[in-house]
């Protein structure tokens, strides 16, 4: 019940970021055309002012004769903009190319605004005489056309505009999508505003988006989306839950396999080429969890360490391993190869622990062989002091996985070892022509130290009859002789039960 408690408040979470994101998506596509609107009002306002401007400019004709009014009506006529013209006396205005003279002027309003370019703008509220805004310029005044934004009525089914002074103090121009119009997901938190001034007139743009983002889906769509996306987390949010479940199983059941000691071991028969003889074993280790099945070593094996039990499963390894292989090995004399890295190197306890294991099972360290991989980087200094430790209790020496990582002829020189074993990913390259040449140039150098080689991973017919006519003295391990076996089927193997080639 937590858990689907936990699931569900998880995904619930991841949704909203989900839906957060597409939002944000939507918005960047909406905001693309609400800079487009934007300069489009902004360039259109500035050719007004500037047609305006020039206009009331342009005038020399003053007072309300015929011949003035005349010329008001022809002006008028030639720009859409333009409502009307008109003349100012007293601070009236007393006469208009549409009303021609009035028997009673009317009152410039009492608030004007004053421009930087010297015009004066005023906004006029008299359904009798005139509605909306209007600019003059040395007593003459002219009406802005109430249709003059005409054409951007269309796009207000989800924008607001308008057109004010820089100071927001006087609007020329307003415009607003109705209330039933509007998105049903309407709300401060999915509307975009943008604001574009000009940088000639004291004129700004205002476009408003009220239904961005989200808001701009139908319901159905929305609602759907929410449903998908919610499903969609679930099912991973319910994957990575069980992937960290299984990691959590899978480290309690390997602290107790480790602290119970029921890690197993196999043991990879080593083959003599020219006599196709098992000469030695390599001690493998092997766990079968009961929800996982096998798992492979290089999954557990990290897992010990990070989880800080690697001593004691090493001890345990070495213990179990010669305990069980110690009377085949004296009977047989086998080698037992013993894989090493960086922790049993640098520990100090490694040496002492083989030393009691073997002289319980009353096991001669000339049967064993440790393996040194080239991937268990030490100082020079305690590798070296390692080896010749090993070397003087009669230890066999053998350089595991050699071929890859930080492969050094020069550093083997300052070691003291036995063998050479040469990596899978090299005998691999027989196979391939190429790779055939880099693995005989390779092999034929290593030859040439005068230590036993070792190939690994020898898997088939071809690689075994490249190996054995170059290098009948090396020794060789792979499936194509046998796979790694138990105890009991190392023994059989020993006693002449299919010990030919498989």
């Amino acid at each position: 019940m937590k858990k689907m408690i936990a699931v569900a408040i998880v995904s619930t979470l991841l949704v909203l970021l989900s839906l957060y994101a597409v939002n944000a998506v939507i918005v960047g596509q909406q905001k693309s055309k609400q800079r487009e609107i934007s300069h489009t009002l902004l360039r259109y306002s500035e050719d007004l002012s500037q047609s305006v401007a020039l206009a009331l400019k342009s005038i020399t004709t003053q007072g309300c004769d015929k011949s003035s009014l005349d010329s008001y009506r022809q002006i008028k006529l030639d720009s859409l903009y333009f409502g009307d013209i008109g003349f100012i006396e007293n601070g009236k205005i007393v006469c208009t190319a549409f009303w021609g003279k009035l028997a009673t002027p009317v009152a410039l309003p009492t608030e004007l605004h004053k421009t930087p370019r010297g015009f004066l703008l005023a906004q006029f509220s008299r359904k009798d005489f005139f509605t909306g805004n209007a600019a003059i310029y040395n007593n003459i005044i002219i009406f802005t056309s109430r249709y003059a934004y005409d054409k951007f009525t269309p796009i207000t089914a989800s924008y607001s505009l308008s057109a004010t002074t820089k100071d927001l103090g006087r609007t020329f121009f307003t415009t607003a999508p109705e209330l039933t119009q509007q998105s049903w997901l309407h709300s401060k938190l999915f509307t975009l505003t943008l604001t574009r001034c000009s940088a000639f007139w004291d004129l700004c743009v205002i476009v408003t988006h009220h239904d961005a983002g989200l808001a701009s889906l139908p319901p159905f769509i929305f609602a759907l989306l929410a449903v998908i996306l919610y499903f969609i987390w679930v099912a991973i949010t319910l994957f990575i839950f069980r992937l960290y479940e299984d990691r959590f199983s899978l480290e309690r059941t390997l602290i107790k396999a480790v602290l119970t000691n029921t890690i197993s071991v196999n043991y990879q028969p080593i083959i003599r080429i020219h006599d196709q003889k098992i000469v030695g074993v390599e001690v493998l280790s092997r766990w079968r969890d009961q929800k996982q099945g096998d798992v492979s070593p290089e999954l557990f094996i990290p897992l010990i360490k990070k989880i800080g039990l690697y001593k004691k499963y090493y001890c345990n390894i070495i213990e179990k391993s010669l305990s069980e292989i110690a009377p085949l090995a004296i009977k047989h004399q086998l080698i037992v190869s013993l894989n090493v890295g960086r922790k049993e190197i640098e520990d100090g306890q490694f040496i002492h622990v083989l030393q009691r294991v073997c002289m319980a099972n009353h096991l001669p360290l000339s049967l064993v062989k440790v393996e040194l991989s080239e991937k268990a980087v030490s100082s020079a200094d305690i590798l070296e002091g390692f080896c010749q430790e090993l070397k003087a209790l009669g230890v066999k020496i053998s350089i595991d996985d050699f071929g890859v990582q930080n492969s050094n002829l020069a550093r083997l020189s300052l070691l003291e070892y036995d063998e050479i074993k040469i990596d899978k990913s090299l005998v691999d390259g027989i196979s391939e022509h190429y790779k055939q040449n880099i693995f005989v140039i390779f092999s034929d150098a290593l030859a040439k130290l005068n230590k036993t080689l070792v190939f690994e991973g020898v898997e088939n017919e071809i690689q075994y009859r490249f190996i054995a006519d170059r290098y009948p003295d090396a020794l060789i391990q792979g499936w194509y002789f046998s796979k790694s076996l138990t105890r009991s089927e190392l023994a059989k193997r020993l006693t002449g039960v299919a010990c030919s080639a498989e």
